[in-house]
């Protein structure tokens, strides 16, 4: 069917059709992390001797999850890292730090942290059912 193309119904009611063609499949904040993700099975990326690597189901969780982070420009800043088989997604900004652990079995971890102006550290790690969760967490550390 071509952009612009008239059909009828069969009650003879005229509608136009519109193919529009996306430019990305996903936007870049969104793709960028991906990237980083499937970075994570690469030769490249630099393990421990014996450490354990994600597992390509942790890694499409990940990315389940991620693909839940709203407004997706969140995730421009996200750092993807690897450590024993589970994949840590954090963000800095100023004095907050918030980082969600994403391991191969079920349950999420949502770490949040704050360096107050005395230096002192307040910081709260709890487990997540609920990946929007995640979102809020990011509301606090942008806000």
């Amino acid at each position: 069917m071509k952009s612009g193309t008239v059909l009828t119904d069969i009650e003879g009611s005229c509608y136009s059709t519109a193919v529009i063609e996306p430019k990305h499949l996903f936007p870049s904040a969104v793709e960028r992390v991906f990237n980083l993700l499937d970075a994570l099975t690469t030769p490249e990326y630099i393990y421990v001797r014996g450490e354990e690597r994600p597992s390509p189901e942790t890694i499409q969780r990940a990315k389940d999850i991620l693909l839940r982070v709203l407004p997706s420009y969140y995730l421009r800043t996200a750092e993807i890292d690897a450590f024993q088989g589970e994949i840590h997604v954090s963000w800095e900004r100023d004095t907050k730090r918030v980082v969600v652990f994403v391991p191969s079995k079920n349950v999420l971890k949502l770490y949040m942290e704050r360096v107050k102006d005395d230096g002192e550290v307040s910081h709260i790690l709890r487990s997540i059912n609920d990946p929007r969760e995640i979102n809020m967490a990011l509301r606090w550390l942008f806000s």
